[in-house]
This record gives C-alpha cells, sequence and structure tokens, in this order.
C-alpha cells in the first residue's frame, strides 16, 4: 500500500511545483527580462516484477526556461545600434535649436542687419548716426558668433558629462554581472539551472548592451564573458573599470582605469553616440562656425585697411596682430591670414599742399620680415616705421598724412605747361600704370589735330585723345575703365609724357589684413571675433571711402561682399550659412530616420522574443486548471487508496 501513497504523492507534488511554477509565471507576467518558464515531467522509475513493471508514479526533471540566445543576442545588437542613433538624434536636435536659423536672434538674420548698416553708410558717409548704427550691427553680430560658439562649448559640457556618467553605468553593470556569475557558477557546481539568476544576468547584458556593443561568449561553468573592441569588460568573476579622458588633440577617449594605454573603440551603443558627437559634430560645426567667422573677418578687412574714414588719412597706425619673431619670413610668422608676394601702395599726402604722392613697396613674403617691410616704408619720404612686441607702427611726419587708398592721384603731373587732372574710380581688374604722350607740338584746345596717346605698361595703346581745336581745356576725356583725364590749356611738345598709377589693389600682398593695419574686425574665429577697438572708440575711422571725405567707394565694395559667391568656399556669406543648417538638418534628419528604423527593427525583435520568452496570462490560467486538477485526481486517488487500507484493516480487525 505504501507504494499505492508514494504514487499518488508524486502526482500531488508534481502537480504543486507545477502550479508554483505557472503561479511564479503569471506574478513576473511584467517583470523586464524575466523569460517564461516550464516544469518537464518524467515517468519515475518503475518497480519490476515477475509479471513486467509497474510504474511508480512522476517526478519534476526539470525546470526550463524558455529562451533563444540568437534572438537574445541580436536584441542585444540592435539595442546598440539604437543607443547610438537615438543618443545622435537628440543632440542633433539641439544643435538646430542653437543655430536656430529661422528665429529673429539667428547668426543669418545679425549678417543681414551687418550689411544693411554698410549698405546705409554708403549712402551717407559722413553722417555719424550712420556709422554708429554699423558699429552696433557689428557687434550684434559679433554676439551672435560668440553665443554659438559658446553654447556649442556647453554642449561638449553636457555631453562629456553625460560619458562620464554612462560609463560609471558600464561598470556598475559589469561588477553586477560578474558577482551574478559567481551565484550561478554555484547552482552550476550542484548541477541546478538558476533561472531567475540567467534572467537577471540577460536583463542585465541587454542594459549593457544599450550602452556599448558587446560580445557575449559562454563558459562551461555557467560563467559568460562580455567583451568589447580594445578589450574585456568581464571575465567571470572579476570585471574591468573604464574611464573617459581628453586626448592631447581634444578628443575623448574611454580607457582602462588601470592601463590608459588601453583604448576602448565601440562601433555602437550610446556612449559610441557620444563619443562621435563630443569628437566629431560639434568640432565639425564649430569649424564651420569658425571658417565663416575667420572669412567674413579676413574679406571685410581686406577692403577696409585700403580705404579712410571722415579724417581722409592718418597719421599713425599700430598692427593690432603680432609676429611670431620680426626677423621671421612673413610667410612663416604665425600670422592667421596668409600674406602673399606682391606690392603694396602707401599714399602720401601734403596735408597743406594737397600734394599727393603714391609709392610702390614690393614683399617677397618668403625673403622679407617685418624688419624688411619696416626698413622698406622708412624709405618712403615723410613717414616712418618701428617695431615694439613684434607689432608694426607707422607714423607721418608732421604736416602729412598717410594711406593705403587705391584713389587715383587727382593731379598726376604736367603735360608740357598745361596740367593734367584726373577723376574717377579705376575699374580695371589688375594693377597698372598709364603713360600720357604728347604726338605733336601746339596749343591744347587750338592747334588741330593735336593728339596725346594713352599705352599701358605692357605697351598697348588704351585711348588716342584729341586735345585739339576741338578740345575745350578743362574738359574730362574717357579714358576707359573708369578713368577719365583733364588738361588746362598750354602748350605740349611732341614726346612729352607723363604716368599714372591705376590701381585695382592697392595691397595685393593681404599683408594689411594679415598685420590688422587699419582693419575693421580684430580676432581669428568665432569665439573671439570684435570690433576693433579704434572703431568702437571712434566710428569716424570707419574706412567708407578711398579718397575725399564723402566718396564712398570703399562702403560700396565692403556692402558687394554681400553678394560675393567667391567670399567663402566659393559661395556667399549667407549662402554658406544655409548650407551649414541645410546640412545640419540633413543630419538630424538621417539620424531620426536611423532611429525610426532601429526602433521598429528592435520591436519585431522583441516581439519575437516575447513570442519565445515572454508570459501569456491566458495560457498560464489553462496551465492553473490542467495542475489543479491534476492535484485533484493524485488527491483523490490517495484518498481511495486510504478508504481501501481503512475498510481492509477492519476487516482484518
Amino acid at each position: 500500500m505504501s507504494s499505492d501513497l508514494q504514487i499518488g504523492l508524486s502526482g500531488i507534488l508534481a502537480a504543486q511545483r507545477a502550479l508554483l511554477v505557472t503561479a511564479h509565471n503569471i506574478s513576473n507576467a511584467n517583470t523586464k527580462g524575466y523569460t517564461r518558464q516550464s516544469t518537464i515531467m518524467a515517468a519515475r522509475l518503475p518497480f519490476a516484477t515477475n509479471a513486467g513493471t509497474i510504474g511508480q508514479g512522476v517526478e519534476i526533471v526539470k525546470i526550463i526556461r524558455h529562451k533563444d540566445e540568437y534572438i537574445n543576442s541580436r536584441l542585444r545588437d540592435i539595442s546598440s545600434s539604437l543607443g547610438s542613433a537615438s543618443v545622435q538624434s537628440q543632440y542633433l536636435r539641439e544643435l538646430e535649436t542653437v543655430f536656430n536659423e529661422t528665429s529673429e536672434a539667428s547668426l543669418n538674420n545679425a549678417l543681414a542687419s551687418f550689411f544693411t548698416g554698410i549698405d546705409d553708410l554708403s549712402q551717407y558717409t559722413e553722417n555719424m548716426s550712420s556709422r554708429t548704427a554699423l558699429f552696433e550691427k557689428a557687434n550684434t553680430l559679433t554676439d551672435s558668433f560668440h553665443r554659438i560658439h559658446e553654447e556649442l562649448d556647453q554642449m561638449k559640457i553636457f555631453v562629456k558629462q553625460s560619458i562620464e556618467s554612462k560609463i560609471s553605468e558600464v561598470n556598475t553593470l559589469s561588477e553586477s554581472i560578474a558577482k551574478i556569475n559567481q551565484e550561478i557558477s554555484v547552482f552550476h557546481v550542484q548541477g541546478v539551472d538558476p533561472n531567475d539568476l540567467l534572467d537577471k544576468r540577460e536583463a542585465l547584458l541587454q542594459d549593457l548592451g544599450r550602452l556599448v556593443n558587446i560580445t557575449v561568449t559562454s563558459q562551461n561553468n555557467g560563467m559568460v564573458n562580455v567583451s568589447t573592441p580594445g578589450g574585456t569588460l568581464v571575465s567571470g568573476t572579476s570585471f574591468v573599470n573604464m574611464v573617459s579622458e581628453v586626448d592631447d588633440s581634444g578628443e575623448i577617449e574611454i580607457v582602462n582605469s588601470k592601463n590608459k594605454k588601453a583604448k576602448y573603440t565601440f562601433s555602437a551603443g550610446e556612449i559610441k553616440g557620444l563619443q562621435d558627437f563630443y569628437n566629431e559634430t560639434v568640432v565639425r560645426y564649430k569649424d564651420k562656425l569658425d571658417t565663416m567667422a575667420f572669412g567674413l573677418m579676413k574679406e571685410v578687412n581686406k577692403i577696409h585697411s585700403e580705404g579712410v574714414g571722415l579724417s581722409g588719412g592718418f597719421t599713425s597706425l599700430l598692427s593690432t596682430n603680432a609676429v611670431s619673431s620680426d626677423t621671421a619670413m612673413l610667410n612663416a610668422a604665425g600670422l592667421d591670414i596668409a600674406p602673399s608676394s606682391g606690392d603694396m601702395y602707401i599714399t602720401v599726402i601734403n596735408k597743406s599742399t594737397g600734394e599727393v604722392t603714391k609709392n610702390i613697396i614690393s614683399v617677397d613674403v618668403s625673403t622679407d620680415s617685418l624688419v624688411d617691410l619696416q626698413t622698406a616704408l622708412n624709405g618712403v619720404a615723410n613717414i616712418s616705421a618701428s617695431i615694439a612686441d613684434n607689432k608694426l607702427r607707422i607714423l607721418a611726419d608732421s604736416g602729412y598724412q598717410f594711406n593705403f587708398s587705391y584713389a587715383l592721384d587727382p593731379n598726376p603731373g604736367n603735360l608740357g605747361t598745361s596740367t593734367a587732372s584726373v577723376s574717377g574710380i579705376y575699374t580695371g581688374q589688375v594693377n597698372d600704370v598709364y603713360t600720357f604722350t604728347a604726338l605733336g607740338a601746339g596749343t591744347i584746345g587750338s592747334t588741330v589735330g593735336l593728339q596725346v596717346e594713352v599705352r599701358n605698361s605692357s605697351g598697348n595703346v588704351i585711348a588716342t585723345l584729341n586735345v585739339g581745336s576741338d578740345y575745350i581745356p578743362g574738359n574730362t576725356l574717357n579714358l576707359g575703365n573708369g578713368v577719365s583725364l583733364a588738361l588746362s590749356g598750354g602748350t605740349i611738345a611732341a614726346g612729352d609724357t607723363f604716368s599714372l598709377d591705376v590701381v585695382h589693389d592697392s595691397d595685393t600682398t593681404d599683408v594689411l589684413a594679415a598685420l590688422g593695419i587699419n582693419t575693421f574686425f580684430h580676432g581669428t574665429d568665432a569665439s573671439n571675433i570684435m570690433v576693433n577697438t579704434d572703431i568702437a572708440e571712434d566710428v569716424s575711422l570707419i574706412a567708407a571711402s578711398i579718397g575725399e571725405v564723402g566718396n564712398n567707394t570703399n562702403a560700396l565694395r565692403l556692402a558687394a561682399l554681400q553678394y560675393d559667391t567667391g567670399a567663402i568656399e566659393n559661395t556667399t556669406f549667407a549662402d554658406y550659412l544655409h548650407q551649414i543648417a541645410a546640412s545640419l538638418g540633413e543630419e538630424a534628419s538621417n539620424a531620426s530616420r536611423s532611429e525610426e528604423s532601429f526602433t521598429a527593427l528592435e520591436t519585431s525583435v522583441r516581439n519575437r522574443r516575447d513570442e519565445i520568452s515572454g508570459v501569456s496570462t491566458d495560457e498560464e490560467l489553462v496551465n492553473l486548471v490542467r495542475f489543479q486538477q491534476a492535484y485533484q485526481a493524485s488527491a483523490k486517488y490517495i484518498s481511495i487508496v486510504d478508504g481501501l487500507v481503512q475498510s481492509l484493516l477492519t476487516s482484518i480487525g
């Protein structure tokens, strides 16, 4: 009879334990990372008799987890890709708000307002309110550069902090996995699968996979090793701590806390996304912003340095940019704007007589230093140059002014006894010298057929002017390229001649802009661009003219920069800004699409995992009824056996 009771008891115990497993499933139906469990039952070893074997009931052989290691591995990989994509998408959207080209305070609006201020000045060059307005608009523009640059720096600080926080998470997860490995190995020695511990470890691995891409390998003792490109994170019961460092190039890198030479290079995960944003994305857009600021400074300064303010010239100028050494060659003197070999015109004006003298200084940047430039300037009459703290100072003698204007010399000389007067703005594309030669002898305005020939420096005839009986002395004669000539009455002889410098660019070397002489802006990039302090103190120094007061030629040249398609990287400044915004928008859109794609893929794989490993409460309720009925049947069987025993004992007793 004891065997009969054992069979019934085995049925009760098996059903009871199966009910416990089912109840465990139901209670963890919403637990993250939980894997559905079920019982495997088998008949106990039978009892052998002469008639054959008699069964001894049932036993639970194993409680199994319904899992698919491939799906779990695939889910970790997708989570890593989603982690990097989601981080990139988030921070790129924030980066869009930094540039925010649609707002009133955008850099694009500040740039447009700056050029509007130049347009206004070109109409009222002597108006101090127009000059002050331009100065304020320029300050707004530089402030916009500073704001964006500071916000980009601030974003890098936040990203660095986020990287450090997530590295701390990785270290905590690695330590937890190592501890669970130890606990699992104890059960493994006993031949038992600790299902809940395995679920807990898998959940930790999924969390770790979101942060960094990992490879998981199993050991025979039930433990796992976790590795990532660059090294191992977990090996059995040991783990590695990571730290972040900023290297000499300014990039953030992840290294082993004990061996700083061991660098981790991730291909996916949130930390990878943050690293890429810190090391590449922010740097790329800061470089674009700096390129924009530097390009604007360079082009504005090149034009501004060749102009003059309301005074028409200068008695003293000090460069704002220092060379690395006053004896270093100019092309290797540490100047942000690279000068080139060419000619620089310096005009000296006698303030009492109005006499203008144009002087050409030839510069070879590969052989000339700042000292050589000083020497050349000292060779120009009525000015002197000196060097202090590797900066150049130019002084005019008392009663004189100087400038670097390309304005035409209004009084270039005489032709015989006739005085020549020049007017207009030279529009040619190269610097040149026009030579005027009398082709015959006679009296200006009287002699029939009297002519003056004009040739350029190449010997080509530019114009042949009729100055004989059909010419009224003092009338203007057009030479072309914006230059006009007038001759007073007087006599000339064949061969009488004078020359006129016609200048398109009075500084083909860009030395003025490189040294910061008579420039509008000062600085090197978006972080420090500013209006020169001299202009900030005296807006009359804004060089709107190239000659006499009221001339607006230089202001028009500055205004034309707004539409110059070669101003910066073969486009206009505004279009360059639009390209930055468009590039950022496209990059953010691509990141968002990647995030959506990986989210959908993760959802699909997670659904497949849930089909295998997830808990269905409906199915578990069916199991409850099934195991309840098995329990009741076994209990009924024991009751019947107990009744038979009692009847037998009664009949015997």
